[in-house]
């Protein structure tokens, strides 16, 4: 198993829900299980303004570089400074790294992205750019037929939904609260949860769900959003999603690429538990689940 993570994803955005600590305090705790080692990390490189120009308008990426608040950055709820803006560019970065890996191996883990809400033209909801509309973008072009986007967020992929509504290629399913944050956009699939929902209807509808991506969309490569924000104790949620049920959440949507040898990527996207150890057991336990069903091969 293989991991991409940068350093500087850690970018300080003051007093601020987001915990951007959380990079690392994955990457520490995996480290010390043995999970992660200096072998099986990777760093990220910076995509080109050419590269983002697939994905963003001239307009706004201009912006971005120049580091402006303006009516395309304001919204982002985010600090207009350099080391975010950058932080977020290097984060579309690591998902393709996680995709490129993910095709040569069957997985890969970015500890880091999910930036769901970015849209070509403008910021949303902390989110400057959309790495996983970038990873797609990219790996289409280098020849992957089918991408299925497995966004299991607290808040609908709204950005990666709009991007994808006319591209065939690209399967966008989304099970988040529905009254909530975003307004929401047409996912190809979209299931939207009462308040209150727990661990057992949950369960049971994404289990529905994916059957329609895996046997009816039967993907070539699966970029699962595995938010730690449907937790029930999370500040900005009102689910009532357990440890154990996004645990099991790990394993249906891990387990089916395994089965029908689908290469997966997961990215961490939200968490903003009370207690951060919370939003970082979430994130661990998703990479648990993906080297426990993808364990090494005997040499």
């Amino acid at each position: 198993m293989k991991f991409v993570f940068s350093p500087a994803y850690r970018a300080d955005i003051g007093l601020h829900v987001f915990p951007t600590q959380k990079y690392y305090l994955v990457h520490d705790k995996l480290k010390e299980e043995g999970i992660l080692t200096e072998n099986n990390v990777f760093a990220p490189k910076k995509p080109s303004p050419d590269d983002l120009l697939k994905i963003i308008d001239q307009e706004y990426l201009d912006d971005l570089l120049e580091h402006r608040l303006t009516a395309r950055t304001f919204p982002s709820e985010m600090p207009v400074n350099k080391a975010i803006i950058n932080a977020q560019i290097l984060f579309c970065g690591g998902s393709y790294l996680a995709a490129k890996i993910a095709k040569d191996s069957g997985i890969g883990f970015h500890i880091g992205g999910g930036f769901h809400h970015a849209f070509r033209d403008h910021a949303e909801g902390f989110c400057y750019l959309n790495d996983v509309v970038f990873a797609a973008v990219m790996m289409l072009e280098q020849g992957v037929d089918k991408i299925a986007v497995i966004d299991c967020d607290l808040h609908q992929g709204n950005g990666t939904a709009r991007f994808f509504e006319n591209e065939k290629r690209v399967f966008t399913f989304s099970i988040h609260q529905e009254q909530l944050y975003p307004k929401k956009e047409r996912s190809n699939l979209d299931i939207g949860l009462d308040i209150g929902t727990g661990d057992d209807e949950y369960l049971q509808k994404l289990e529905t769900a994916l059957d329609t991506v895996y046997s009816d969309f039967r993907p070539d490569l699966v970029i699962y959003v595995a938010g730690a924000d449907p937790y029930i104790l999370d500040r900005l949620g009102s689910l009532s999603i357990t440890h154990a049920g996004l645990k099991k959440r790990d394993e249906l949507v891990i387990k089916r690429a395994r089965t029908g040898a689908i290469p997966i990527i997961a990215v961490l996207a939200g968490g903003y538990a009370e207690d951060t150890d919370d939003t970082v057991e979430i994130h661990c336990n998703t990479a648990r689940v993906m080297a426990e069903t993808f364990p090494p091969k005997a040499e």
